[in-house]
């Protein structure tokens, strides 16, 4: 399937509140080092203070840095005090958007250029084939090169931080339909089915991609066992879901 940008986002966003797929810049996130990397630098804090005492949010005037491994008492309880590093970056919203106003913590996935794959990887982002990257096609001077949301790599940010993001793109509906479809898939729940699916369940079903984009239903009656195929309308580009 070919991607176009003009398909995959909003020509005309409405920039008041975010909905899901929306890729926001200035969103300030925290990654977990790999353990053993020696990338971890635990915290003690300064006397009198205690660890337990500073665990408990009586912050001491300052700490000694240790790097993993030769810190005194590490992970003697639950809660260990840890330098972190954020970065204020873009990243693609996954929550849904009917729970953005309503919870606390927001689940996003970081963007990255295409460039940094290889070529081989690229092609298949291209085609949205790689299950857990979703492709970005470039688009004006937002988003200045191909680039993809990294849905391995999804973490959480407290909502308040919203308020201080940018919206640089805004998924259509097509592209929010095919990003559901991509999470589901991602993590084992099947949304839609592309034209190499096969079909599970003999049955009637429509294609998405047809509705979303022009309004038409394509319906299909198909049998277990084969493939789904193109659409007769919007050939491999057909997004199948089960109508009866």
């Amino acid at each position: 399937m070919t991607i176009d940008a003009a398909d995959w986002y909003d020509s005309d966003p409405d920039p008041n509140g975010f909905f899901q797929g929306d890729i926001l810049e200035r969103v300030p996130v925290v990654f977990m080092p790999p353990a053993g990397s020696g990338k971890w630098v635990l915290l003690r804090p300064s006397f009198p203070v205690t660890l337990e005492q500073a665990l408990a949010g009586n912050t001491p005037k300052g700490f000694r840095p240790f790097v993993a491994g030769t810190a005194p008492e590490e992970w003697k309880t639950p809660d260990e005090l840890v330098l972190a590093k954020a970065t204020r970056r873009v990243v693609m919203v996954i929550t849904q958007t009917c729970d953005l106003e309503r919870r606390n913590s927001v689940q996003v996935a970081p963007v990255y250029p295409a460039r940094s794959l290889s070529e081989s990887k690229q092609a298949s982002l291209e085609k949205n084939e790689v299950n857990y990257l979703f492709y970005l096609p470039m688009s004006g001077h937002d988003l200045t090169e191909k680039s993809f949301a990294d849905l391995s790599q999804i973490t959480s940010v407290h909502n308040s931080y919203m308020r201080e993001a940018k919206l640089a793109k805004r998924l259509s509906n097509e592209g929010r339909a095919r990003l559901q479809m991509h999470l589901a898939k991602f993590h084992g729940r099947p949304f839609g089915f592309s034209k190499e699916d096969k079909v599970s369940q003999s049955g009637d079903y429509l294609c998405l991609h047809c509705f979303l984009t022009a309004a038409v239903v394509e319906r299909r009656t198909l049998t277990a066992d084969v493939a789904f195929g193109d659409c007769n309308r919007c050939g491999p580009s057909a997004l199948w879901v089960k109508f009866s």
